[in-house]
């Protein structure tokens, strides 16, 4: 003889949150009536004591979906500081390049200066000598 289980909504409603889950589908009230073929109120009406636990699954699927979010955000920021830290060691090292081409400039333009320090003095010692007659 065997025995006949009988499958309650409300044994339908925990087996349907928990596949929706695993689905990630969208779960309320409306979602779960619809899965399993039944209105709203039937739910609201026969099976009250399943609100909270669709509640539940509902701000656990929510809190699910802001973690992954904030995941997500915390990957792209890490990213994102990862670039700018190479960025930043890009511009390091172009202002080195640039602060050793600013000293050979400088070093250039000294020698520039006293080469025209050089021929202004000889220019000038040529002037004194055709001044005097020489």
């Amino acid at each position: 003889m065997s025995e006949s289980v009988e499958i309650t909504i409300a044994d339908k409603i925990d087996t349907a949150l928990s596949e929706m889950a695993a689905n990630n589908e969208k779960i309320n009230v409306s979602q779960v009536a619809k899965r399993l073929g039944i209105s709203n109120s039937a739910i609201y009406k026969f099976n009250p004591e399943k609100i909270p636990d669709i509640q539940t699954a509902q701000k656990r699927q929510k809190h699910k979906a802001e973690a992954i979010a904030v995941g997500t955000e915390n990957e792209q920021l890490k990213k994102e500081v990862e670039s700018l830290k190479k960025s930043n060691l890009d511009y390091k090292e172009l202002a080195e390049d640039l602060r050793t081409q600013n000293q050979s400039l400088w070093e250039h333009i000294q020698q520039v200066y006293n080469m025209y320090d050089e021929v202004l003095a000889e220019r000038n010692g040529f002037a004194e000598r055709l001044k005097h007659g020489l």
